[in-house]
């Protein structure tokens, strides 16, 4: 994975940062500040700015909706594909 690093310049009150890009595709990216121990996701014009730590448990939490999402979707093309073959039996 190639890393890139670039400095920000901050305004004159905070001390500048460090910033790496971690992620980014088309949804968005992933900018971390080794200074603050920050991540800032952006996503559009919305961007969020978390603590490292947190980062890891969005990262469950994400990851267990994906999951849970997968299975609801897959429960509900069952359940249709049911209700049609229950209503083409007479």
């Amino acid at each position: 994975m190639k890393i890139y690093k670039a400095l920000d310049s901050a305004s004159s009150n905070q001390a500048s940062c460090l910033r790496v890009l971690l992620s980014k595709n088309e949804s968005g990216q992933i900018i971390f500040c080794e200074n603050c121990n920050v991540a800032e996701l952006e996503l559009g014009a919305i961007s969020l700015r978390i603590d490292a730590g947190t980062l890891h448990a969005l990262r469950g939490l994400l990851a267990d909706a994906v999951t849970r999402l997968a299975l609801y979707q897959q429960e509900k093309a069952i359940a249709t594909q049911q209700s049609a073959f229950n209503c083409s039996v007479h």
